[in-house]
C-alpha cells in the first residue's frame, strides 16, 4: 500500500467525502456544504487528498502558521471503505514529513469517540490538554515535535 498526499483539485468531491465521513448517526451532515468553502478561505486552509495507489481515500484540512510553526489539523478523514487499514496513520506520518519544521500540532476530537482517541493518543502521539464545549464536548489535543 502506497499512501500519498496531494493538493485537493476537486472541491466538490472533497466536500462530499468530508461530509460522508462526518455524517451524524441521524443522517444529518455535521457541516453545511455552503459553509465549507468560506471556512477554507477564511482560515487560509491547506486541503490535501489522501491517496492510496492513486485513488482518493480521504483528506485533511490543515491550518499552517509559517511564522510560529504551530499548526492545526483542522479536519482529517478516511473514507468508510478504507478505515482500519493503516491508511490514517500512514497519512498522518506523511503530513508530519510534509511539514518538518512544525513545532506543535493541534487537533481536537469528540471526547467520547474512542476510535479517534486511540488513533490520536496511542498511534500518533498527541496528548490531551483540555476539554471545551461548543455545540458538543471536544477534547483538545497537542503534539510537541522534537526539533
Amino acid at each position: 500500500m502506497t499512501v500519498e498526499l496531494a493538493p485537493t483539485t476537486d472541491m466538490k468531491t472533497f466536500i462530499d467525502d468530508l461530509q460522508a465521513a462526518f455524517r451524524r448517526a441521524d443522517g444529518k451532515n455535521k457541516f453545511r456544504s455552503a459553509d465549507l468553502p468560506n471556512f477554507f478561505n477564511k482560515t487560509n486552509a491547506t486541503l490535501l487528498d489522501i491517496l492510496v495507489d492513486k485513488e482518493i481515500v480521504g483528506g485533511a484540512v490543515l491550518i499552517i502558521n509559517d511564522e510560529t510553526k504551530h499548526n492545526k489539523l483542522s479536519l482529517f478523514f478516511v473514507n468508510a471503505g478504507k478505515r482500519n487499514s493503516g491508511v490514517g496513520f500512514a497519512a498522518w506520518q506523511a503530513i508530519e514529513k510534509l511539514y518538518p519544521d512544525t513545532k506543535v500540532w493541534y487537533a481536537s476530537t469528540p471526547w467520547d469517540d474512542r476510535r479517534n482517541l486511540h488513533f490520536y493518543l496511542n498511534k500518533c502521539g498527541f496528548v490531551a490538554f483540555y476539554i471545551y464545549e461548543r455545540r458538543e464536548v471536544y477534547l483538545g489535543l497537542e503534539k510537541v515535535m522534537e526539533q
